[in-house]
Parts: C-alpha cells; structure tokens; sequence
C-alpha cells in the first residue's frame, strides 16, 4: 500500500474512473464531484475526502462530507461518509479499511453513512461503529392506487422488473385499498396549516422557530442549502421546498424529489415533535399535486406517528451505519428527538 492523502483537483479523472466503475449509476460528473468534495462551503481541512495511492496511481477514494450539528444547543461536528471505492486489484487488500479508518480516527463527534454494504458493515465495526437500525427502513404510501396497480401490472407483462419508483418497499400498502375497504382515514390538515415554496434564504431564517424540542440536528445555513439544493436539482426530477405554517408562525420545512407519474422522495423534513403530523400533511399534498404515485423515502423516528396515521408500508431498504464518541448523543440519536435525513447525507444516493 502506498498513501494515503486528501484529494486534489488533479486526482479527480482516476477518482471518477473508479466511481463510475465501482458504483454503477453514480450520477455525478467530474464537475459536479468538484463541487461536493472539495468547493463545499462546509468543507473541513481536518476531514478532506481522501484517496489511496500506489506508486502514484489512485487506487481508492472515499468522500467525506463535514456538517456541523447543535446538540440541546451547543455545536457539535459530525461527517458523512460516502462513496467508498477501490480499483479491483486491490479489493483483497486493505486500502478501503484504512480509507475508513483513517477518517472514523478524525475529531468529529459523530460520523455516519447511508448505505454499507457487508464489508463496510465489518470495517465499520471494527472501528466501534454499528448498523443505524432506526434508519434502516423506508416508508411508501401510494397516492394513486389505480394508476399504480396499472403501472405494476404493465411492467410485468413486458416482462421487466418493478423498479423501486414503482415500489421503493417490499410491502403490501394496505392503505392503497382505500378507507372503504380498510376502514381506516388519514387525518386531515389541521385548519390554520399552510404551505408556501420556499427558498434557502426562507428556510434558514425560518430555523431558529421551527427546531422546538429538536435535540440533535445539522446547523443549516442559507449558503450550504443553496449549494445542496442546487446539486439535488442536477440530479434530475422536480425539487419541491416548502416552508409550513401555522397562521404566521412556521413550524416546519420539507424537501422531497418527485418524479411525475412516479415516486416522490422525501429528503428532509424538520419540524418540532407537536407539529410533525401537520408538516407531513402538508408534504402528502404537495406530492400528489405534483403528480407523484407514490410517497417515499426513509422512515425516520420522528415520522412514526404521520406514518403509522396513514397505514404506510414500511420495510428494509439501505443498511445505514454510524457511530458516536459521547454516550448521550448516540443515545439521542436512536430517538425522535434527533434528525439526520437524507439532505444531511450521501446526496448522490437519493433517487
């Protein structure tokens, strides 16, 4: 093994040489990949995203996201983890673990990722990290059964699989029946509650009145949303961000990427414990007025009232992994006092 070091700009070709051979679909460009991992406005020089070299070749890279946190007030650090790769003739070696542990060894209090597979599940573990259980599960609630029932159906009579806009989860969604059948009715919006499309400037002045009981979160700011904002709008799909009020008072703010005629998935949604229910309410709407067929995205713990409300289904999707230096912060995060969604995350990995 040769080095290992943070990346440079010139090392970004070999990076994207092993992206797009390593993780098929990988959607971002070499210019987009610049933006991310080393223009972020949150960039931290003690956690660079990093490469492994060999005799001058890159033969590994894993991408590392800083994101500074308020836990019950006071600043934390936390990183996302992401992307990790290596060439395929050093796959056997040790170049991915000391990628990952090269940075799980940095000063963030809190480190995470949203998808491992086996390997980086063990590698995570050996450096006192775990399986995120809280978050390893996505929730789908159809919006319009009969078009979706005929999607499915077409699919398999061409013979093609039901991709996961179709069905993001494995699950029969009872509520697709309809309250005649299942005897069961979503709440209604609460009168008083509404929506607007909202921008980072909005958002971000918004905050400080909507974080209420919110012990753990990431410290948004306007320009780090516009920059995340921007990269989920070159994914593709419609971005949706709507800041929720009640009267004149906000209580809440949600971002979700829908495909019409297909899923609507939910990248963040932020609102004190007492006003979840009506923030999801009004996201529920939003996606269907879009033109969604079905509602998805990861069924966070302060989702499980709107969700259990609604009947969703509910079922394994990505295996997220994490781990956390303070006893208390790890304890807050396996509870609905915490949020860390998919906007605080692997960016590349939301469709």
């Amino acid at each position: 093994m040769g080095d290992i070091r943070a990346l440079e700009r010139a090392d970004l070709p070999a990076v994207m040489a092993l992206l797009r051979e390593g993780l098929p679909g990988f959607p971002l460009d070499e210019e987009g990949l610049a933006a991310a991992a080393l223009e972020d406005p949150w960039r931290d020089e003690e956690l660079p995203s990093l490469v492994a070299t060999e005799s001058g070749r890159v033969v590994g890279f894993i991408r590392s996201q800083a994101r500074p946190m308020l836990f019950d007030g006071r600043a934390v650090r936390g990183v996302c983890l992401s992307d990790l790769v290596v060439s395929p003739g050093h796959r056997r070696g040790a170049a991915g673990a000391m990628l990952l542990g090269r940075l799980l060894k940095g000063p963030q209090d809190v480190s995470w990722s949203d998808s491992a597979t086996d390997f980086v599940v063990r590698a995570w573990r050996t450096f006192g990290g775990h399986v995120d259980h809280a978050r390893a599960a996505d929730f789908m609630l159809v919006l319009r059964p009969l078009r979706w029932i005929a999607a499915i159906a077409a699919a398999r009579v061409r013979g093609r699989d039901v991709g996961r806009a179709l069905m993001p989860v494995g699950a029969l969604p009872a509520h697709a029946a309809g309250p005649r059948i299942s005897g069961h009715r979503a709440p209604e919006q609460e009168p008083g509650v509404s929506g607007e499309d909202a921008g980072p400037a909005a958002i971000a002045a918004a905050l400080p009145a909507i974080r209420g009981r919110v012990r753990l979160m990431v410290d948004w700011d306007e320009p780090q949303l516009a920059a995340t904002l921007r990269r989920i709008e070159a994914l593709g799909g419609d971005l949706i961000v709507r800041l929720v009020r009640r009267g004149e008072a906000p209580i809440g703010w949600y971002a979700c990427l829908s495909r019409r005629g297909g899923a609507a998935r939910v990248l963040h949604l932020a609102a004190d414990e007492r006003a979840v229910g009506a923030v999801f309410s009004d996201l529920v709407a939003a996606a269907a007025a879009a033109g969604a067929t079905v509602l998805t995205g990861r069924a966070e713990p302060h989702l499980e009232r709107p969700l259990r409300e609604r009947l969703a289904a509910v079922g394994f999707a990505w295996r997220p992994v994490i781990r956390a230096r303070d006893p208390e912060l790890a304890s807050a995060l396996a509870t609905g006092a915490s949020l860390l969604t998919r906007l605080d995350g692997e960016l590349s990995r939301v469709h």
